[in-house]
């Protein structure tokens, strides 16, 4: 699993396995999961993450992810 935000776009991106994707699904409004033929998710974008989580909040889940991949 991978997590990554762009300060620029404010777009927390997690990345949970590589795949091909079958189906993109709106979950909320600018909040989009892709999934595989099996339904299997593998990559979730949040655009607008600081309004929505925080700012901090989004650093503050990239910065725990660095770690544990440490």
């Amino acid at each position: 699993m991978e997590i990554t935000y762009d300060s620029q776009a404010d777009a927390l991106s997690i990345s949970f396995k590589k795949g091909e994707v079958s189906k993109t699904i709106e979950l909320s409004p600018e909040i989009v999961l892709d999934v595989d033929k099996n339904g299997a998710p593998l990559y979730l974008e949040i655009i607008g993450a600081g309004e929505k989580i925080g700012k901090r909040q989004a650093s503050e889940v990239l910065m725990r992810n660095l770690a544990v991949n440490l």
